[in-house]
């Protein structure tokens, strides 16, 4: 996510203050209360903002990607200073909810890593930049679930993904690859479009791409 700090006036909308400013963030269907590509997530500010309708409500419920403080800036109006994060661009977009799955494989390997760290709640999965492909996987133990994760149990294990990767994990299956001696997470995610060779890095369609595919 991209953070960024404005002042609101009365009566300007997000989206058109965000456009103005020559910061860039998705806007599909031009404001209209069509799409949520132009989602954000509000950190400071909140409280001078004029509330959510129930139709902007239900947009992002239906999203399957909201988290707390998620707006959609061609909704929000109000008044004062706001810290907000916008997803990035090339996030894809979900209509419902897309669990995130284990095998048997998988969940034996990553309970086995989440004993060595007792303090542990559940096993993190995030996305960040990285490789030649764009994006990069990187596991961890966790031992905070924070209110803005996505949290799913496989087979004994929870697995707690943040807001930001949660688009680009969404209906994805982990599962264990023996390699030699040693052993290896392999993500199956249908929002990659290309994987590198070393199957940690991938990318995924970019933002006309997918007004393209979505015109035809």
């Amino acid at each position: 996510m991209e953070k960024v700090t404005l002042s609101l006036e009365r009566g300007e909308i997000l989206l058109d203050r965000l456009l103005q400013d020559g910061i860039g963030i998705a806007h599909d269907c031009g404001g209209k209360l069509a799409c949520t590509s132009c989602q954000v997530v509000i950190r400071e500010g909140m409280e001078g903002l004029d509330a959510a309708s129930e139709d902007e409500l239900d947009l992002l419920g239906q999203s399957g990607t909201a988290a707390s403080g998620a707006r959609l800036a061609c909704q929000v109006s109000g008044i004062g200073e706001l810290l907000i994060e916008i997803l990035r661009e090339d996030a894809p977009i979900h209509a419902s909810m897309l669990p995130v799955t284990v095998s048997e494989r998988a969940a034996e390997y990553l309970a086995e890593q989440l004993a060595k760290h007792p303090s542990a709640l559940a096993v993190r999965l995030v996305v960040e930049p990285a490789g030649c492909s764009g994006h990069g996987y990187r596991i961890e133990p966790s031992e905070v679930i924070r209110d803005e994760d996505s949290v799913f149990e496989n087979r004994r294990v929870h697995i707690v993904i943040d807001a930001a990767s949660m688009p680009y994990l969404q209906g994805t299956r982990l599962d264990v690859r023996q390699q030699g001696l040693a052993r290896r997470v392999i993500f199956d995610n249908p929002n990659a479009r290309e994987t590198c060779g070393c199957g940690e890095n991938f990318g995924v369609l970019a933002l006309s791409e997918r007004r393209a595919s979505a015109e035809s």
